[in-house]
């Protein structure tokens, strides 16, 4: 069988609106390739560890979907083209598309090729299942296979929750990851050395392949479940944590904000990523006005992470 891989090239701060166009319209997989990787490992002094990687400073990304052949000429290409071309009418970078067939062995792993070992902050490394890990003796090391759908833990709102979280985690604070993905973040805390950590997601193959991945990790005292966060009586299965990390968009971390007070200890810290920049200020604001303290905010790229203090 024959599919259609569409390519699009674009800058990091376009990547993650093109990525879940490219889902919503019914690409069997995507894969993800930023530079940033490489040229964050030259500045912090890793560029050794990557060999085989080319640094460069041009700010790049290429993301690549695979859809059935039958997406061309459909209304969802259409779509798709109408949505690149309205990219810098949302204050993202333009984008540009190309399309051609491959065979169906090819694209099925072909997003693996494209993901290479990753230094986060001053402790983790997020590695492919099927890359070597005894050549990372100086950092803690993820092993992460998040299926061609889920996350990689190479995005800004990723990245910025983990540097976050390294400089909160102590030791046996429960953690509550909301909107867990591919479990990075969850398993991250516990490698980190905090206690119980639970990880929620409405989707349940997300569940399912966090689940795998702290098997992978030989990971115990993490744990997943689907938990839908826009049903109020839904937090009542949440356990109260110490951090709580809501690596998901604006329109949902003000929605939910009332509710995370509801399972947030006194004196708890709240990390929320997967903020757009101009709207930063917006989720700042409604989380004052719910009681919380800003305590530091992130900026990389067109994202916001901030880290949020509840001082009852």
């Amino acid at each position: 069988m024959r599919w259609l891989e569409v390519t699009v090239t674009t800058l990091n701060d376009s990547s993650e609106a093109v990525t879940e166009r490219l889902l919503s319209l019914g690409a069997n997989g995507v894969s993800l390739e930023e530079n940033w990787d490489w040229e964050k490992a030259r500045r912090d002094g890793l560029g050794d560890i990557f060999p085989a990687q080319s640094i460069t400073t041009e700010d790049s990304a290429i993301i690549r979907g695979y859809l059935p052949l039958s997406f061309l000429g459909s209304e969802n290409e259409i779509l798709l083209r109408k949505f690149i071309d309205g990219l810098p009418g949302y204050g993202l970078a333009p984008a540009e598309l190309s399309c051609r067939e491959v065979n169906d062995i090819d694209w099925e792993d072909a997003w693996k090729q494209y993901w290479q070992a990753t230094p986060v902050g001053k402790k983790l490394l997020i590695l492919p299942a099927w890359l070597d890990a005894e050549a990372y003796p100086d950092r803690i090391v993820m092993r992460l296979d998040p299926g061609p759908a889920f996350g990689t833990g190479t995005h800004e709102t990723t990245r910025l929750c983990l540097e976050l979280l390294e400089e909160q985690v102590t030791g046996q604070e429960t953690v509550l990851d909301l909107g867990c993905g591919s479990g990075i973040l969850s398993m991250a805390a516990r490698m980190l050395c905090a206690g119980r950590v639970l990880g929620v997601d409405s989707d349940k193959t997300a569940v399912r392949f966090s689940q795998d991945n702290a098997r992978l990790n030989g990971l115990d005292q993490v744990h997943f479940q689907a938990v839908d966060l826009t049903k109020e009586q839904s937090w009542n299965e949440l356990l109260p944590a110490n951090i709580i990390l809501a690596n998901l968009t604006a329109d949902l971390l003000i929605s939910i904000k009332e509710m995370m007070l509801q399972v947030l200890l006194p004196g708890g810290r709240v990390i929320a990523s997967g903020i757009i920049l101009q709207r930063a200020d917006e989720v700042i604001s409604s989380y004052q006005d719910a009681g919380f303290t800003l305590l530091q905010r992130v900026d990389d790229g067109a994202w916001t992470a901030l880290l949020l203090g509840d001082l009852r």
